[in-house]
């Protein structure tokens, strides 16, 4: 697989990037009314919000001059109370890239360490091994702060719902994560 070096998330707070499609949907279009919005930003980092907020799924980026959109998505979400919008991210967080690619490999090789991890971005997309480690602190942010992955003996591992029918299934993940079929149904 091939990514964009624009398509591995360089916003480092989850909840943050969760904000960009509220300021979008009260009509703060410009990355300069993003970056205000969300607090303490300068207008590069509402830039960096919002291709993150892209990369989730929730806004699409117009082309020069245009306005970044909410997608069908993105208005759920900011329609959603916080409980609804942390399981949002946490689906999304599994099912799109370059986070599901990172997970995979996490429950693969029973976790990372930081250079395993940049290792795997860099896999993914173009990134300068300076860049890959930045981009990895971000992924390991995300992953944490939905409690999808936490740090144990200096390695990532995956804490989310357990995949049955898959090879192995994760101790201690309740019921609730999957369906008869062994679909996800509830990241919670």
């Amino acid at each position: 697989m091939s990514l964009d070096t624009a398509d591995i998330p360089q916003a480092d707070q989850l909840w943050d990037v969760a904000r960009v499609p509220e300021a979008i949907a009260r009509g703060r279009h410009s990355t300069e009314e993003i970056a205000a919005y969300i607090g303490m930003k300068v207008p590069r980092q509402g830039h960096y919000y919002t291709q993150a907020a892209r990369i989730l799924g929730l806004v699409t980026e117009g082309g020069p001059g245009e306005a970044p959109q909410l997608t069908t998505l993105g208005r759920s979400f900011v329609r959603s109370n916080r409980v609804e919008q942390r399981t949002f991210l946490r689906r999304l967080l599994l099912q799109r890239e370059p986070t599901r690619s990172i997970i995979t490999r996490l429950r693969a090789c029973d976790g990372l360490d930081r250079q395993g991890l940049a290792e795997a971005l860099q896999q993914l997309a173009p990134l300068a091994a300076s860049t890959a480690g930045r981009r990895a602190h971000t992924i390991v942010a995300w992953l944490c702060a939905v409690d999808l992955a936490r740090w144990q003996d200096d390695r990532l591992v995956y804490t989310g719902p357990a995949f049955v029918g898959a090879a192995e299934v994760q101790p201690g993940a309740p019921a609730s994560d999957t369906g008869p079929r062994g679909n996800l149904v509830s990241p919670a």
